[in-house]
This record gives structure tokens, C-alpha cells and sequence, in this order.
């Protein structure tokens, strides 16, 4: 049987988070646009129509990898990669992979977030 609609894009993702505000401030710090329901979850706009939604538990304990492989955000508006990891850098978070070369003409660094989570930083050169 043939499917009869096609995946047009990711809507969310929802990470567990064991302190709000942390993450909050580590997604705030990649520039990210963090919308906080107090009481409840925050929810990070990734542009015009994605998002991810941080549910606090603060019971949660993350494997050890975290909770996911790694989530990819794009990055835009920085001149060169090395803006970017000065920032990051100011802002107490230390590369743990990279930069290199992504292909595609794309250069990116990983870092992790407050729950061990790998966050890809990825730069059109």
C-alpha cells in the first residue's frame, strides 16, 4: 500500500532536563529565542516553524551519552567559526569535537549541554 502523505518537516523535539534554568541559559547563550512556561517547560524556537520543548524532571538522570545522538543546529549571521567558539568559550562551554571540515561546504564543533546532550554547531564557510 502506497503512503498517502509525506513528512514535511520536524515540528519538535522534547529533551528531559533535570535544571530548567540551566539549560534555558545554555540554549539562550547559542542564541537561541527560549520561551519559558513557568511551572511547566520552555520551548526553544529553531526559526520559522521548528521547535524544542525542555520538560523539566529534576529526578531525571541522563545516560551517559545523554539522551539523544546529537541534535544539529545551523547556525547563521557569524562570519567564521571561530566567532562562534569564542562565544561559546566566553560563555564557559568547551568544545569537545571539531571544528572540522562537515562537507557540503559546512564547517562545526560539538559541545554538550548542561545535561550531557552533544549540541553540533554547524557554519556554512
Amino acid at each position: 500500500m502506497q503512503c498517502p502523505f509525506t513528512l514535511a518537516q520536524l515540528d519538535h523535539i522534547v529533551l528531559y532536563v533535570r535544571d530548567l534554568e540551566k539549560s534555558v541559559a545554555f540554549y539562550r547563550m547559542l542564541g537561541g529565542q527560549v520561551e519559558e512556561h513557568p511551572g511547566r517547560s520552555a520551548m526553544l524556537v529553531l526559526g520559522p516553524a521548528q521547535r524544542m520543548l525542555l520538560h523539566p524532571d529534576p529526578a531525571y538522570v541522563p545516560p551517559a551519552q545523554g539522551n539523544l545522538q546529537h541534535l544539529n543546529l545551523r547556525i547563521e549571521g557569524a562570519t567564521d567559526i571561530q566567532q562562534v567558539l569564542d562565544h561559546v568559550r566566553a560563555n564557559g562551554v568547551e568544545p569537545y569535537d571539531g571544528p572540522r571540515d562537515a562537507g557540503r561546504g559546512d564547517v562545526q564543533f560539538r559541545v554538550r549541554d548542561p545535561d550531557g546532550n552533544q549540541v553540533e554547531l554547524r557554519l556554512k564557510k
